[in-house]
């Protein structure tokens, strides 16, 4: 079975929607073709400065005459920027690309190199796109580490990271890129074999299908007859903006946090929606092809960074969230670390037994061993490097098979060994009847006044926007105990989890939620994921999240039973 076209990449815009100037387009393409120029290729075989030439080769050569100036590179590199930077990044780069498609703004940005010195005329000065490839690279290399300016070195990050992304990642119909066996990259022949076989004329059914409503492809009218046919009470919005569905409790997100949350609850008999703005893709879906990979599976196509451009930040965007495209690593929680969220945070729960035994059936439920022993190559290396120096180094537990090693789970397991909560906790709910919206967005959270209560408000439900055209109306799900799982995020920078944005606290000036998981301001909104750990766990958090998810989710079925 081929992979899911919409992970095979190859499709190209007729038109963009970045909206910048043909000027600022200009000062950009010369950008681009600075950070990557065409390289001369010498008779004698010399490879102008990118390794390994070998007389003949013609993907080499090929390779060294590119440019990323060259073809539509620059016009998906200003795409990328309007449509997945943060708006300060964006208005940032706006700026400086205006500021160098003129003299006067490329002196003051470049200095003496914007100066033509030798057989120039008056005024003396470049713009950007006017200057020699060579002074154009001098100047990027002083935006580089430019400590007297800082937004220029924001500005030299981004240009830098998205250009390479364009390059190396996109593909064409086949695909392929031109590039990749040049510098000794493939897609594993496995799945490339995939892409070329016949489809099956009756596809075997998907493991969350019976539970799955993929709204992307829906209108109104079908979206209810789906809703209906999955068993939720849906009332049609005949004179107001949303439709209305009754549940029990509606879960936002399918990672570590909302999987487990939705299997226990489903469990426990009552009616649950999962509410997730991802796809769902399986195992035969998935091409190991990185930039389609990246669009569609994480979110803002995996080009997510905070506002200084230091630190990047792998957030899963589909069904199974980062479960679905993580490394695997399934480690528990430290004991020094329960003993702390104990001890100085007042949250017994991580000192009881009861998270002990969420622990195990947790990694139980993801077949989770420590005997793995195929390694990637950086691994490998290190391995080696303590072997010499007689450092201790054991393998990371893993979420999968002993002899598994497919290479690309970070762009979803193509064999399924990997056990995300797409094939374990998700497929536990569905068979109890637990429904997932797939192509939907939650955007807020109903809060009523609590009257008498113990908290000022109470949640009720969620507006969620189902991200079809085919679709005119909100869903406004409404249920006892609405929970918010949230997303699992990983940074590129020091190789850190991002957590502890809600954490829990033994009282409202401690954290934003209690040691049951649930809101300080809002009764029957609970989190359950990554947000609530009170301080960075300093290993994978995957088997902490799901622990502590198991842990709380329980008690909210007591708390609903109730």
């Amino acid at each position: 079975m081929a992979p899911h076209p919409l992970l095979r990449g190859g499709a190209r815009r007729d038109k963009y929607a970045h909206g910048m100037h043909p000027a600022q387009m200009e000062a950009l393409r010369a950008m681009c073709g600075a950070l990557i120029p065409s390289l001369p290729v010498d008779a004698d075989g010399a490879d102008g400065g990118r390794g390994g030439r070998r007389p003949g080769d013609k993907d080499l050569e090929r390779f060294y005459l590119a440019s990323a100036a060259d073809s539509s590179i620059p016009d998906e590199v200003a795409e990328l920027l309007v449509t997945r930077c943060i708006w300060e990044a964006v208005v940032l780069t706006w700026v400086v690309l205006w500021a160098l498609s003129t003299r006067v703004g490329t002196l003051l940005l470049c200095g003496r190199d914007s100066v033509a010195v030798a057989g120039g005329f008056f005024p003396f000065v470049r713009r950007f796109a006017d200057m020699p490839a060579a002074r154009r690279e001098a100047a990027l290399r002083r935006w580089s580490s430019a400590r007297w300016l800082f937004p220029l070195r924001i500005a030299f990050a981004i240009a830098k990271i998205l250009c390479h992304y364009v390059f190396y990642s996109m593909v064409n119909e086949n695909s392929e890129n031109p590039y990749w066996k040049a510098i000794g990259y493939r897609v594993e022949e496995q799945r490339r074999d995939r892409t070329e076989s016949t489809p099956s004329p009756s596809p075997a059914p998907r493991p969350l299908d019976n539970g799955v409503v993929e709204t992307r492809a829906l209108t109104d009218t079908t979206l209810l007859r789906s809703l209906a046919a999955k068993g939720l009470a849906v009332k049609p919005g005949a004179s107001d903006a949303h439709h209305t569905v009754r549940c029990d409790a509606v879960i936002v997100g399918s990672g570590c946090g909302g999987g487990v949350a939705a299997a226990v609850l489903a469990s426990a008999g009552y009616k649950v929606v999962v509410v997730e703005k991802g796809d769902y893709f399986t195992k035969e879906d998935y091409s190991s092809i990185e930039g389609p990979s990246m669009e569609r599976l994480f979110e803002r196509g995996g080009i997510f960074c905070t506002s200084n451009v230091t630190t990047m930040i792998f957030t899963g965007s589909t069904v199974g969230g980062g479960s679905a495209v993580n490394w695997s690593a399934s480690i528990r929680t430290p004991a020094d670390v329960m003993q702390e969220w104990s001890r100085e945070h007042g949250l017994a729960v991580f000192a009881s037994p009861g998270y002990v035994q969420a622990m195990d059936a947790v990694c139980a439920r993801l077949g989770v061993t420590g005997a793995c022993r195929e390694e990637g190559f950086q691994n490998k290396v290190v391995r080696r490097g303590c072997d010499a120096l007689g450092l201790r180094a054991d393998a990371v537990p893993r979420n999968s098979s002993e002899g598994h090693f497919c290479g690309s789970c970070n762009f979803g397991c193509p064999t399924g060994d990997k056990k995300g909560t797409d094939t374990t906790w998700l497929v536990d709910a569905v068979e109890r009847g637990a429904v997932i919206l797939t192509g939907c967005k939650a955007e807020r959270f109903i809060l009523e006044s609590n009257g008498g209560g113990g908290r000022r408000k109470k949640c009720v439900g969620l507006v969620a926007t189902c991200m079809s055209n085919g679709i005119t109306k909100k869903l406004r799900i409404e249920a006892k105990g609405p929970m918010h799982p949230g997303s699992d995020k990983w940074a590129l920078f020091c190789s850190a989890h991002q957590m502890g944005s809600c954490r829990m606290g033994a009282s409202p000036r401690d954290g934003a939620v209690d040691v049951a998981g649930e809101s300080w301001e809002a009764e029957g909104l609970y989190v359950c994921d990554g947000s609530l750990l009170p301080t960075a766990v300093g290993v994978n958090p995957m088997i902490t999240i799901q622990s502590i998810a198991y842990c709380l989710s329980n008690d909210i079925a007591d708390t609903l039973s109730h």
